[in-house]
């Protein structure tokens, strides 16, 4: 052990370092965050307009009069 009664600690330096980094990842997670949160409703949006578009299509489809079939 040391007995030469001299304490090492990390200071003002190291504390410092460390709440630079607490804050630099707290920082990104936020944005992180807000990002996959504005991923999520672009796509649900896309969704929701695919799903529109679809269930006008077969609306239309029902209302038009029904065809021959080519095929007989």
């Amino acid at each position: 052990m040391n007995n030469t009664g001299v304490e090492i600690t990390a200071g003002l330096g190291g504390f410092l370092v460390v709440f630079a980094l607490g804050l630099t990842v707290w920082l990104l997670s936020r944005d992180l965050s807000k990002r996959l949160r504005r991923m999520r409703l672009r796509e649900q949006e896309r969704v929701d307009a695919v799903r529109r578009e679809a269930a006008r299509a077969v609306a239309e489809d029902e209302s038009a009069p029904p065809t021959e079939d080519p095929l007989s």
